[in-house]
């Protein structure tokens, strides 16, 4: 009998092969104490509510607490309208303050907040951590489920499921060459200076730590506010990233994205089996050279 870090180790060979049922069934086990002394990771559940267990949500208040990283969070927003057809009579979304305006256009959402202190969250009826609402599409009533399919053929959201309102600034591409700090920054992340000779200088710089030669964004405090950069990759003619969360934002927004993948043993299962953004062209380091071109059809 497999312990439940081992269960959760399991979750990514499924996940990797596009098996979503079964992966996003074991992925469940990242919440257990075991799993998170072992990874070291100090996950906390920011409100006293009941784990929801897809129970009926009619009438009731559920919290949802966005996990893990920006990339994460963004790629699973598209799962929160599903807790309104559920039935849920108040959606609250928990998350880090620099994501807090982010949701202002999206109508399912009734409070997102960085308070887990004041009154809707501590008396929700149900806390779900965003990670497992994949799970539950997956486990879904038959009504819900045609809603928010998660298959390597269609996944919900898919073209696009966000927006806002673009900036003011000149349509040029942006670019991000660094992945967040973390175990695989350096493996994912490429050198300023193979971005300058695949795009070029002539290009904004999404790039919160420094602008290096490239166009700097209009200092609006788009590196605090997630929404404001949202604005600002709205405008853009397209994007060309690393994989980090600049990559899976132009995704959700619909905006054109060149994906420079890291060597083939260190890809992420997001890129992997199906289509998770329409809008996102992976690329393997053997075919960069393909990247001036397709710039040119942004």
């Amino acid at each position: 009998m497999k312990n439940p870090h081992d269960l959760f180790k399991d979750a990514f060979k499924h996940l990797n092969a596009g098996e979503y049922k079964e992966g996003f069934t074991l992925y469940e086990n990242r919440w257990h104490p075991l799993t998170r002394q072992l990874l070291n990771e100090n996950w906390q559940k920011w409100s006293p509510a009941p784990v929801w267990k897809g129970e009926d949500l009619y009438g009731k208040t559920i919290v949802v607490q966005m996990e893990q990283g920006f990339g994460d969070v963004f790629q699973f927003y598209r799962f929160l309208p599903m807790l309104k057809v559920w039935g849920a009579k108040q959606l609250i979304v928990l998350q880090e303050k620099s994501l807090v305006k982010f949701l202002i256009q999206y109508p399912c959402v009734d409070l997102s907040t960085n308070d887990s202190q004041i009154p809707e969250v501590q008396n929700a009826d149900y806390w779900v951590g965003s990670m497992s609402l994949p799970y539950f599409a997956l486990n879904a009533p038959a009504q819900v489920k045609y809603l928010f399919p998660v298959n390597r053929e269609k996944i919900v959201g898919s073209e696009g499921y966000l927006d806002v309102i673009p900036s003011n600034i000149e349509p040029k591409v942006g670019i991000n060459w660094a992945a967040s700090r973390g175990p695989l920054h350096y493996i994912k992340s490429v050198s300023v200076e193979a971005m300058r000779e695949l795009v070029g200088l002539d290009a904004y710089s999404l790039n919160p730590e420094t602008d290096d030669l490239f166009v700097p964004i209009p200092d609006d405090e788009w590196r605090k506010d997630w929404y404001m950069t949202a604005r600002h990759i709205k405008a853009m003619k397209g994007i060309v990233a690393v994989d980090t969360a600049t990559a899976h934002l132009a995704g959700a927004l619909g905006v054109k994205c060149i994906l420079l993948l890291p060597e083939k043993d260190y890809v992420d299962w997001r890129w992997k089996n199906g289509a998770w953004y329409d809008s996102v062209c992976p690329l393997s380091r053997k075919d960069w050279k393909e990247i001036p071109d397709l710039i040119r059809k942004m």
